[in-house]
């Protein structure tokens, strides 16, 4: 090798080192900010979960029910690792994150499993449990292989969305919406200069009614058997790490009222699902007045935190009973 080959080669490592140099420093430097709704969610285990859709993102603050299941015997703390739709459907991709999630020792957890038509959705497109395997595949969840590291260099690397240059800056977020580091997005009604009145909301709630009615027309999908049965996969699994309870979050009259139109019996096969398998199903469809959403489909944060605060309660009402049950000798 001449001289001159030698030090083109050389120059080109070294260009290679610093452009690399470069990429892990800025990347490092936006997990020390905001990175992404989703972030946190990516960053370590909790052996107990929220599981589900964008309702249960919303819906589900941790600290909330944590602060009442303070008495209970159980592995905590909780995280919310819930998604948005596309994102976390039942299936086999969803968990395999899932049981990433959680730390091998744990025996006593508690699982809370959101539900709702969405969960158990596929595009008409998508024909084949092969079809929908590899739609899930290429989703958030999907891709990443990391689900527990901070800093999460690969999430940065593959969903973060944006030049990284722009993270290293601050940038203005949504400012009713607040992320929390156990996965919760809390949606305020106020904030500093700003308030969203009930004439806002109303014409939200109108908005996604609508919004929902044109999307099935788009996108017409279908119950799939394959979601099911990755369900019922996913509820024998959790089984084996703690205890699990299926929850209908509430909702706006008229999204209930396109589910109902969507899946009639959707119910009944969700209490079906949980007397086969022996666990709890908290149905919250009838309480629409007790917990108002801010869009017709997501409660807002005052709605949300009373909402946890309720389900906790059934937990731990539900494990009381459980154990005085187990204590119980009838021969006594």
């Amino acid at each position: 090798m001449n001289r001159s080959l030698y030090i083109f080669l050389l120059k080109i490592l070294v260009l290679a080192v610093l452009l690399i140099g470069v990429y892990l420093g800025f990347a490092r430097q936006i997990t020390k900010t905001f990175v992404s709704d989703d972030y946190a969610k990516f960053t370590h285990q909790t052996p107990s979960l929220v599981l589900g859709l964008s309702r249960a993102h919303y819906a589900m603050d941790p600290y909330t029910i944590g602060a009442e299941l303070e008495d209970v015997n159980y592995q905590g703390p909780f995280q919310n690792f819930a998604f948005e739709k596309s994102q976390s459907p039942y299936g086999e991709v969803y968990l395999r994150a899932v049981l990433e999630k959680i730390p091998d020792h744990t025996l006593k957890g508690i699982f809370i499993l959101g539900v709702s038509p969405g969960s158990f959705s596929a595009s008409n497109r998508l024909k084949t449990p092969e079809d929908i395997h590899e739609f899930d595949s290429k989703t958030m969840v999907g891709k990443m292989t990391e689900f527990n590291a901070h800093p999460n260099l690969e999430f940065v690397r593959k969903c973060f969305g944006r030049s990284l240059y722009k993270g290293v800056f601050p940038h203005d977020h949504r400012i009713s919406t607040v992320f929390h580091e156990n996965g919760w997005e809390e949606f305020r009604l106020e904030a500093p200069g700003y308030t969203i009145t009930q004439s806002d909301i109303n014409y939200w709630q109108e908005e996604t009614v609508e919004g929902y009615t044109r999307l099935a027309a788009v996108i017409p999908e279908h119950v799939s058997s394959y979601r099911l049965e990755w369900f019922g996969k996913t509820i024998d699994s959790l089984q084996k790490r703690g205890l699990v309870f299926l929850v209908r979050i509430p909702m706006h009259e008229g999204v209930l009222a396109l589910e109902d139109g969507a899946w009639p019996s959707f119910d009944r096969e969700m209490d079906s699902i949980a007397r086969l398998r022996s666990v709890p199903y908290f149905n919250y469809r009838d309480r629409t007045e007790d917990f108002e959403t801010y869009d017709g489909s997501h409660l807002h944060s005052e709605s949300a935190v009373s909402f946890s605060k309720d389900v906790a309660q059934k937990i731990r009402d539900h494990i009381v009973q459980r154990a005085l049950v187990q204590y119980y000798d009838p021969e006594d």
